[in-house]
């Protein structure tokens, strides 16, 4: 069955939740979390969002011996240029099941939190896609491209501008996830929270005409209310394109039929 594939437990920065309170929510489904890596943050300056791996894996092999469904690992890595090499050493002796890659910030600020008077909207989306254009062609070995339009949630932009502004970037995004084999992150919270419901919309279609198949299915949950966040809606909305399976990370990659 299909499960949250973007979820944050009290082992990310920004989370309070019990990783085991998600057994609550799951559906007796396994359940993966994606604990967030963002080194020098400026959410909390600057200061590093890091993950106390031990502990991580060790709640994990104690709730998987306490329960028939499983835990499994995840991490969500939040690529900066300057810290790229701190990431591949952080990562180059640990084991995840899945890894996210997510563009949150440029080392000065987050993208959640600029002040849109300030900076042009052109500029914005160069630097941001830019950014994740540098992730992508980094040795960084990454499963999933998660909230592809995470720099521009605080902005109103048209499917028009979008594409006049995003095009050329997002075509070599597109041709670098497709020939990696990296998975598209359809995430509800921005599609449905945040309203972005226009923009996958355009960006599936762009991908799916690139030969893009992969895709996974996230609510970015941080708690577990949030948990598979408008996941009918999503499901609905992904099968209206002809979408009939997205992909599972746990201890194997599996394809799962997309069933209402």
């Amino acid at each position: 069955m299909i499960f949250d594939q973007h979820v944050h437990s009290n082992f990310s920065f920004d989370s309070n939740e019990d990783l085991e309170n998600y057994i609550n929510v799951c559906n007796e489904n396994d359940i993966i979390t994606t604990e967030h890596l963002d080194f020098e943050n400026p959410i909390i300056n600057y200061k590093d969002s890091s993950i106390d791996y031990l502990k991580y894996v060790g709640q994990i092999k104690n709730l998987n011996k306490k329960y028939s469904n499983k835990f499994f690992s995840g991490i969500e890595i939040g690529y900066t240029q300057k810290t790229e090499k701190r990431i591949e050493e952080f990562l180059k002796d640990k084991n995840f099941n899945l890894k996210l890659l997510s563009i949150h910030q440029n080392g000065i600020y987050d993208f959640m939190c600029i002040n849109k008077r300030l900076i042009r909207l052109e500029n914005l989306v160069k630097e941001y896609f830019e950014l994740m254009i540098q992730a992508l062609e980094s040795s960084i070995e990454f499963n999933v491209l998660a909230h592809f339009e995470y720099g521009l949630r605080m902005i109103d932009i048209s499917v028009i501008e979008f594409d006049n502004l995003a095009s050329v970037f997002l075509n070599k995004i597109i041709e670098l996830i497709v020939k990696k084999e990296i998975a598209f992150e359809v995430n509800t919270k921005s599609m449905y929270k945040y309203k972005k419901e226009n923009l996958y919309n355009y960006m599936i279609e762009k991908y799916i005409k690139k030969g893009g198949k992969l895709f996974t299915l996230g609510s970015d949950a941080h708690n577990i209310k949030d948990y598979a966040y408008k996941f009918n809606e999503a499901k609905k909305f992904l099968l209206s394109k002809n979408i009939k399976e997205i992909i599972l990370f746990k201890d194997k990659v599996i394809m799962q039929k997309l069933l209402i």
